[in-house]
């Protein structure tokens, strides 16, 4: 009889956060079925799960290579993995009074959410393509449920099928550039496959698979042109959920981005840059016009949230290790603002699934003064308007641009930003400088929604203030990297 393989401690020591998610998500899932009384137990115990995953995340130093090469632990990964895990913790903050309000239950929707944060980290620190599809299908499959989570609503029903049906068809798109790219080099190991890109003799089938990779990762920060699920699902999703699919889905792909483009740039064929170009203007030109137009605040903010991405292309138009610092701290922030204003939006609209219009917010910012101060700072922030964190990640990446000499980026970034400006604005005139249209009816706003709604605000607030120790902690992301 063969010996049993006995995983390594220090494999074991390496997936340590991710061990944690997955277990509470079973633990929060048990409890749910055997103590039904105990449903408010349920979201502290998430919260607690997810702070103790990032207390292992940020305090253990980075292991490096893990599980064969596999999996990769750098100061990046454990950087855009406590992002991850800070929308995870605000989405479980602000999702108990939306779940108790629309009488929904939440064993499954907890364990669903953490079970995404560990895909989402793994997807992350995946060295391997294939190690790298199965954690994408591990988040993709819990993202398509919590989309229709609210399954009484038509519209979230419509969202989650639309969103399933686009995801699976690029899911296609990722696997047959894993196939094509494993034909040609021979090897799944992204390390091993950059030789290969480099080497001056690339067929056109290894360059197509890259192509379709870039384009499925891209569909998963919602880039235009790839960007037409994202209105709709943020639209029928739960609107605490949103907190989570706005940012960490789009952090991770981010990471593999980076890992991609690290293969060809710099020093290979100059088009890739060209073409991260091009998705980065097409992305803050569509999101900001489109979001002009817009009269419901969760479409507008998903529009903004294309144009986000634009910005977060910048950095990697030309990959260097002075790329990583603005990327990081704008995931941090948009993260941050983003998170603060859908709880707000789920705590202020008590009607799921219908129209979220901006018009409906009339004078509430004297209703709800501290809601109503704390939208504000986030609309500033996502407006890049100092002092807030926004400011200083758009101004990091405005920097970037000019010292690696793309002005013609740098001012797309400045025009486009000086739309956006406009429309975010607009949400603040219509909280305090407008009368009330309608009465509040059907609202719970709870606690923990307080304490997300205060923590995303303030913190993004403060950061920009005092950006010092936030900057020390980035610095350096790009060494060895």
């Amino acid at each position: 009889m063969s010996d049993l393989y006995i995983i390594p401690g220090g494999d074991l020591a390496a997936l340590l956060p991710e061990l944690i998610l997955c277990g509470t998500g079973v633990l929060v899932l048990l409890l749910d079925a055997f103590m039904p009384n105990s449903k408010r137990l349920l979201p502290p115990l998430a919260a607690i799960g997810t702070l103790i995953a990032g207390w292992f995340l940020a305090a253990t130093a980075p292991s490096g290579a893990s599980f064969g090469g596999l999996l990769e632990s750098s100061l990046l990964t454990v950087a855009i993995g406590c992002v991850v895990l800070v929308s995870t913790l605000l989405a479980i903050l602000a999702s108990a009074s939306y779940l108790r309000r629309e009488n929904l239950g939440g064993g499954e929707y907890f364990a669903l959410l953490l079970w995404c944060a560990t895909g989402v980290l793994l997807m992350s620190r995946a060295t391997e393509l294939i190690t790298l599809f199965v954690a994408l299908e591990l988040l993709s499959i819990c993202l398509y449920s919590l989309a229709g989570y609210h399954r009484r609503l038509s519209v979230a029903t419509e969202a989650a099928i639309k969103y399933f049906l686009l995801g699976a068809f690029v899911s296609s798109f990722v696997l047959y550039g894993i196939a094509l790219l494993y034909g040609e080099a021979g090897t799944t190991r992204i390390s091993e496959i950059g030789p290969y890109l480099t080497s001056g003799d690339v067929s056109p089938l290894a360059a197509l698979g890259l192509l379709l990779l870039i384009c499925g990762f891209a569909f998963k920060m919602s880039l235009a042109p790839f960007h037409a699920w994202a209105p709709d699902a943020y639209q029928g999703a739960p609107s605490p959920f949103v907190v989570f699919l706005s940012v960490a889905p789009k952090a991770a792909s981010a990471v593999v981005l980076v890992r991609l483009l690290a293969l060809v740039m710099p020093g290979g064929d100059a088009g890739w840059a060209d073409l991260i170009a091009l998705l980065a203007v097409l992305s803050m030109a569509v999101g900001n016009l489109v979001a002009l137009a817009q009269r419901d605040i969760k479409r507008m903010l998903a529009y903004s949230g294309i144009a986000h991405m634009g910005y977060l292309l910048v950095p990697m138009v030309t990959l260097s290790p002075g790329s990583y610092e603005p990327l990081v701290v704008y995931l941090l922030a948009y993260a941050l603002m983003n998170a603060g204003a859908f709880t707000v939006v789920s705590l202020l609209y008590s009607e799921p699934g219908e129209q979220h219009l901006i018009s409906e917010l009339s004078g509430w910012g004297y209703r709800f003064p501290l809601l109503g101060v704390c939208l504000t700072i986030c609309m500033l922030s996502l407006g890049g308007i100092p002092p807030t964190l926004g400011f200083i990640g758009k101004y990091m990446i405005f920097v970037q641009a000019i010292d690696t000499g793309h002005l013609a980026l740098a001012l797309v970034i400045v025009a486009t930003s000086l739309l956006g400006v406009f429309y975010y604005l607009r949400v603040v005139y219509t909280l305090y400088m407008r009368p009330e249209v309608r009465e509040p009816s059907g609202l719970v706003i709870d606690l923990s929604g307080r304490i997300a709604v205060v923590l995303a605000a303030f913190g993004t607030l403060i950061l920009g203030t005092v950006p010092g120790p936030l900057l020390d902690w980035v610095k350096g992301l790009g060494s060895g990297y």
